[in-house]
């Protein structure tokens, strides 16, 4: 375990298991926070629920490319990093 860790989980008074999960859990929770912010905005931006329904408005000309082929893209960064989250969040550590 890491000195500072176990330090802080010593002043604490909480095993330094526990402290490594809570923080691990909260940046999960803080991460899926702000993805969902992003993701907002996009969805605002655009007027779409999905970037699957984006590129459908950006291929029929509804949108210009650029930049909203960039933020397609970004978006589905996002989708693909909510899952690993997520999948993170399931999973025992």
């Amino acid at each position: 375990m890491v000195p500072v860790l176990e330090d802080v989980a010593q002043k604490l008074d909480i095993a330094p298991d526990a402290l490594w999960q809570e923080s691990l859990n909260a940046y999960i929770a803080r991460e899926l926070r702000l993805i969902d912010l992003d993701v907002a905005d996009l969805q605002d931006r655009y007027g779409v629920a999905s970037p699957e329904k984006l590129k459908e408005r950006i291929d029929s000309g509804d949108v210009y490319s650029h930049p909203a082929w960039e933020d397609m893209i970004e978006w589905e960064n996002l989708e693909a990093y909510r899952k690993r989250l997520i999948q993170l969040q399931a999973s025992p550590a």
